[in-house]
Protein backbone atom coordinates (compact mmCIF):
# COMPACT_ATOMS: atom_id res chain seq x y z
CA UNK A 1 0.00 0.00 0.00
CA UNK A 2 1.12 3.64 -0.48
CA UNK A 3 0.02 6.52 -0.36
CA UNK A 4 -1.18 9.78 -2.22
CA UNK A 5 1.01 12.96 -0.92
CA UNK A 6 -1.42 15.05 -0.06
CA UNK A 7 -3.65 12.38 2.02
CA UNK A 8 -1.35 11.87 4.65
CA UNK A 9 -3.14 12.17 8.15
CA UNK A 10 -1.86 12.89 11.19
CA UNK A 11 -2.66 9.53 12.95
CA UNK A 12 -3.02 6.13 12.09
CA UNK A 13 -4.41 2.62 13.43
CA UNK A 14 -2.40 -0.01 11.83
CA UNK A 15 -0.82 -3.17 12.89
CA UNK A 16 3.41 -3.96 13.09
CA UNK A 17 3.52 -5.46 10.02
CA UNK A 18 2.79 -2.06 8.43
CA UNK A 19 4.01 -0.02 10.70
CA UNK A 20 7.23 0.30 9.42
CA UNK A 21 6.12 1.11 6.08
CA UNK A 22 3.81 3.86 7.30
CA UNK A 23 6.61 5.47 9.19
CA UNK A 24 8.73 5.56 5.92
CA UNK A 25 5.92 7.01 3.65
CA UNK A 26 5.94 9.84 6.48
CA UNK A 27 9.65 10.90 5.98
CA UNK A 28 9.99 9.60 1.39
CA UNK A 29 10.65 12.75 0.31
CA UNK A 30 8.89 12.11 -3.11
CA UNK A 31 6.33 15.17 -3.40
CA UNK A 32 4.85 14.51 -6.84
CA UNK A 33 3.39 10.93 -6.14
CA UNK A 34 2.76 7.85 -4.18
CA UNK A 35 5.27 7.11 -1.39
CA UNK A 36 6.96 5.60 0.36
CA UNK A 37 9.23 5.36 -2.99
CA UNK A 38 11.76 3.40 -1.48
CA UNK A 39 14.59 5.38 -3.84
CA UNK A 40 15.62 8.17 -1.57
CA UNK A 41 17.95 9.06 1.09
CA UNK A 42 14.81 8.92 3.67
CA UNK A 43 13.84 5.51 2.69
CA UNK A 44 17.09 4.30 2.57
CA UNK A 45 17.45 5.56 6.36
CA UNK A 46 13.78 4.28 7.29
CA UNK A 47 14.51 0.66 5.65
CA UNK A 48 17.72 0.59 8.34
CA UNK A 49 15.80 1.96 11.31
CA UNK A 50 18.83 4.93 11.43
CA UNK A 51 16.17 7.83 10.33
CA UNK A 52 16.44 10.08 13.14
CA UNK A 53 12.72 11.45 12.34
CA UNK A 54 11.45 8.53 13.02
CA UNK A 55 10.76 7.85 17.20
CA UNK A 56 9.67 4.54 18.54
CA UNK A 57 7.42 4.54 21.84
CA UNK A 58 7.52 0.85 23.23
CA UNK A 59 6.61 -0.70 26.85
CA UNK A 60 10.17 -0.14 28.70
CA UNK A 61 11.56 -3.60 30.11
CA UNK A 62 9.77 -5.78 32.69
CA UNK A 63 6.34 -3.35 31.98
CA UNK A 64 3.17 -4.23 30.53
CA UNK A 65 2.23 -0.75 29.93
CA UNK A 66 2.95 2.39 28.15
CA UNK A 67 2.84 4.77 30.77
CA UNK A 68 2.12 8.33 30.97
CA UNK A 69 5.14 9.52 31.43
CA UNK A 70 6.52 8.21 28.23
CA UNK A 71 3.57 9.98 26.55
CA UNK A 72 4.38 13.22 28.41
CA UNK A 73 8.03 12.60 27.08
CA UNK A 74 6.83 11.76 23.67
CA UNK A 75 4.75 15.63 24.19
CA UNK A 76 7.95 17.20 24.75
CA UNK A 77 9.49 16.05 21.78
CA UNK A 78 6.14 16.41 19.00
CA UNK A 79 6.50 20.05 18.87
CA UNK A 80 10.32 20.09 17.42
CA UNK A 81 10.85 20.40 13.97
CA UNK A 82 12.12 17.44 12.33
CA UNK A 83 15.79 17.13 11.58
CA UNK A 84 15.95 16.06 8.01
CA UNK A 85 13.11 15.37 6.59
CA UNK A 86 9.53 17.42 5.89
CA UNK A 87 7.63 15.36 8.94
CA UNK A 88 8.22 13.02 11.86
CA UNK A 89 6.51 9.77 12.29
CA UNK A 90 5.88 8.47 16.09
CA UNK A 91 5.95 4.97 15.98
CA UNK A 92 4.11 3.36 19.36
CA UNK A 93 4.66 -0.27 19.56
CA UNK A 94 1.76 -2.29 21.09
CA UNK A 95 -0.23 1.29 21.33
CA UNK A 96 -3.53 -1.07 23.29
CA UNK A 97 -1.38 -1.31 26.46
CA UNK A 98 -1.56 2.91 26.98
CA UNK A 99 -3.20 2.82 30.23
CA UNK A 100 -6.39 5.42 30.76
CA UNK A 101 -3.78 8.19 31.93
CA UNK A 102 -1.25 7.94 28.65
CA UNK A 103 -4.13 7.84 26.07
CA UNK A 104 -5.98 10.53 27.30
CA UNK A 105 -2.44 12.74 28.27
CA UNK A 106 -1.88 11.38 24.27
CA UNK A 107 -5.21 12.90 23.35
CA UNK A 108 -4.15 16.26 24.24
CA UNK A 109 -1.54 16.16 21.47
CA UNK A 110 -4.13 14.04 18.98
CA UNK A 111 -6.34 17.61 19.25
CA UNK A 112 -3.55 19.73 17.94
CA UNK A 113 -0.97 18.30 16.71
CA UNK A 114 1.78 19.92 15.06
CA UNK A 115 1.80 20.23 11.19
CA UNK A 116 5.08 17.78 11.16
CA UNK A 117 3.99 15.23 13.18
CA UNK A 118 1.92 11.53 12.39
CA UNK A 119 0.86 9.12 15.21
CA UNK A 120 1.33 5.30 13.80
CA UNK A 121 -0.17 3.16 16.29
CA UNK A 122 0.86 -0.12 16.21
CA UNK A 123 -1.81 -2.53 17.70
CA UNK A 124 -3.44 -5.94 17.54
CA UNK A 125 -6.39 -4.37 19.57
CA UNK A 126 -8.18 -0.95 18.54
CA UNK A 127 -10.85 -1.66 20.66
CA UNK A 128 -8.63 -0.82 23.76
CA UNK A 129 -8.20 2.73 22.96
CA UNK A 130 -10.64 4.97 24.45
CA UNK A 131 -13.61 6.09 21.66
CA UNK A 132 -12.22 9.98 22.08
CA UNK A 133 -8.74 8.53 20.82
CA UNK A 134 -10.09 5.70 17.99
CA UNK A 135 -11.84 9.14 16.47
CA UNK A 136 -9.29 11.11 15.82
CA UNK A 137 -7.14 8.32 13.78
CA UNK A 138 -7.36 6.17 10.59
CA UNK A 139 -7.81 2.67 11.28
CA UNK A 140 -5.90 0.93 8.27
CA UNK A 141 -6.05 -2.32 9.63
CA UNK A 142 -8.67 -3.40 7.87
CA UNK A 143 -7.12 -1.95 4.83
CA UNK A 144 -3.59 -3.90 6.05
CA UNK A 145 -1.36 -4.37 2.69
CA UNK A 146 -0.73 -8.35 3.34
CA UNK A 147 -1.44 -10.47 0.76
CA UNK A 148 -4.73 -12.35 0.76
CA UNK A 149 -4.72 -15.90 -0.78
CA UNK A 150 -7.79 -15.13 -2.72
CA UNK A 151 -5.70 -12.06 -4.49
CA UNK A 152 -3.22 -14.42 -5.11
CA UNK A 153 -4.89 -17.68 -5.47
CA UNK A 154 -1.86 -18.95 -3.77
CA UNK A 155 -4.46 -21.60 -2.05
CA UNK A 156 -1.72 -24.51 -2.35
CA UNK A 157 0.13 -22.62 1.02
CA UNK A 158 -3.67 -22.87 2.45
CA UNK A 159 -4.53 -26.38 1.76
CA UNK A 160 -1.01 -27.30 3.26
CA UNK A 161 -1.73 -25.63 6.41
CA UNK A 162 -5.05 -26.99 6.52
CA UNK A 163 -3.84 -30.35 6.18
CA UNK A 164 -1.25 -29.48 8.95
CA UNK A 165 -4.14 -28.49 11.32
CA UNK A 166 -6.01 -31.61 10.55
CA UNK A 167 -3.32 -33.62 11.39
CA UNK A 168 -2.56 -31.63 14.60
CA UNK A 169 -5.84 -32.11 15.74
CA UNK A 170 -5.00 -35.95 16.02
CA UNK A 171 -2.47 -35.55 18.59
CA UNK A 172 0.36 -33.98 17.17
CA UNK A 173 1.19 -30.74 19.16
CA UNK A 174 4.17 -29.64 17.50
CA UNK A 175 2.43 -29.51 14.67
CA UNK A 176 -0.29 -27.62 16.05
CA UNK A 177 1.92 -24.97 17.11
CA UNK A 178 3.66 -25.12 13.78
CA UNK A 179 -0.30 -24.28 12.32
CA UNK A 180 -0.85 -21.32 14.59
CA UNK A 181 2.29 -19.45 14.36
CA UNK A 182 1.12 -19.49 10.04
CA UNK A 183 -2.38 -17.81 11.15
CA UNK A 184 -0.83 -15.57 13.95
CA UNK A 185 0.62 -13.88 10.71
CA UNK A 186 -3.11 -13.61 8.57
CA UNK A 187 -5.05 -10.62 7.88
CA UNK A 188 -8.85 -11.44 9.37
CA UNK A 189 -9.49 -11.94 5.37
CA UNK A 190 -7.42 -15.20 5.08
CA UNK A 191 -8.00 -16.10 8.54
CA UNK A 192 -11.83 -16.62 8.10
CA UNK A 193 -11.10 -18.20 4.48
CA UNK A 194 -8.79 -20.69 6.70
CA UNK A 195 -11.28 -21.50 9.25
CA UNK A 196 -13.90 -21.82 6.58
CA UNK A 197 -11.95 -24.34 4.65
CA UNK A 198 -10.59 -26.06 7.93
CA UNK A 199 -14.32 -26.71 8.66
CA UNK A 200 -15.20 -27.96 5.39
CA UNK A 201 -12.63 -30.57 5.76
CA UNK A 202 -13.12 -31.64 8.91
CA UNK A 203 -16.78 -32.37 7.76
CA UNK A 204 -14.72 -34.53 4.86
CA UNK A 205 -12.89 -36.37 7.47
CA UNK A 206 -16.11 -37.41 9.51
CA UNK A 207 -17.66 -38.66 6.76
CA UNK A 208 -14.28 -40.91 5.91
CA UNK A 209 -14.40 -41.87 9.67
CA UNK A 210 -18.16 -43.39 9.37
CA UNK A 211 -16.66 -46.51 7.71
CA UNK A 212 -13.77 -46.61 9.82
CA UNK A 213 -15.64 -46.52 12.78
CA UNK A 214 -12.45 -44.29 14.72
CA UNK A 215 -14.49 -42.61 17.41
CA UNK A 216 -12.04 -40.98 19.09
CA UNK A 217 -10.69 -39.45 16.13
CA UNK A 218 -14.15 -38.11 15.29
CA UNK A 219 -14.48 -36.63 18.93
CA UNK A 220 -11.49 -35.04 17.81
CA UNK A 221 -12.49 -33.65 15.20
CA UNK A 222 -16.27 -32.63 15.95
CA UNK A 223 -14.26 -30.81 19.39
CA UNK A 224 -11.96 -28.59 16.91
CA UNK A 225 -14.99 -27.79 14.30
CA UNK A 226 -16.80 -26.49 17.46
CA UNK A 227 -13.64 -24.58 18.39
CA UNK A 228 -13.33 -22.78 15.14
CA UNK A 229 -17.24 -21.87 14.33
CA UNK A 230 -16.03 -20.14 18.49
CA UNK A 231 -13.12 -18.25 16.44
CA UNK A 232 -15.21 -17.57 13.40
CA UNK A 233 -17.78 -15.54 15.75
CA UNK A 234 -14.79 -13.62 17.34
CA UNK A 235 -13.21 -12.98 14.27
CA UNK A 236 -16.56 -11.51 13.45
CA UNK A 237 -16.43 -9.16 16.35
CA UNK A 238 -12.73 -7.60 14.85
CA UNK A 239 -10.50 -9.74 17.26
CA UNK A 240 -7.42 -10.21 15.24
CA UNK A 241 -6.03 -13.29 14.23
CA UNK A 242 -2.89 -13.29 16.87
CA UNK A 243 -5.71 -13.85 19.52
CA UNK A 244 -7.75 -16.52 17.29
CA UNK A 245 -5.02 -18.47 17.38
CA UNK A 246 -3.63 -18.20 21.04
CA UNK A 247 -7.54 -18.95 21.65
CA UNK A 248 -7.25 -22.03 19.46
CA UNK A 249 -4.24 -23.08 20.96
CA UNK A 250 -5.76 -22.90 24.35
CA UNK A 251 -8.71 -24.74 23.74
CA UNK A 252 -7.22 -27.54 21.60
CA UNK A 253 -3.52 -28.27 23.27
Amino acid sequence: MSFNTERLSHAYITDSTFADTLAMAVVCSTRDGERPCKRCIHCDKASRHIHPDIIEVSRLDNKLIISVDQIRELKKDVYIVPNEAAQKAYVIKDADSMNTNAQNAFLQVLEEPPAHAVFILSTDNPAAFLPTVYSRCVDLKSQSPEVTYDETDDLDELEEIVSGFIEAVTGDNVKMMECMFRIDKFDRHTCHTFLTMTRERIVQELKKNISTDSLNVSEKLINAESVLVKADEMLNLNVSAGHISGFICARLL
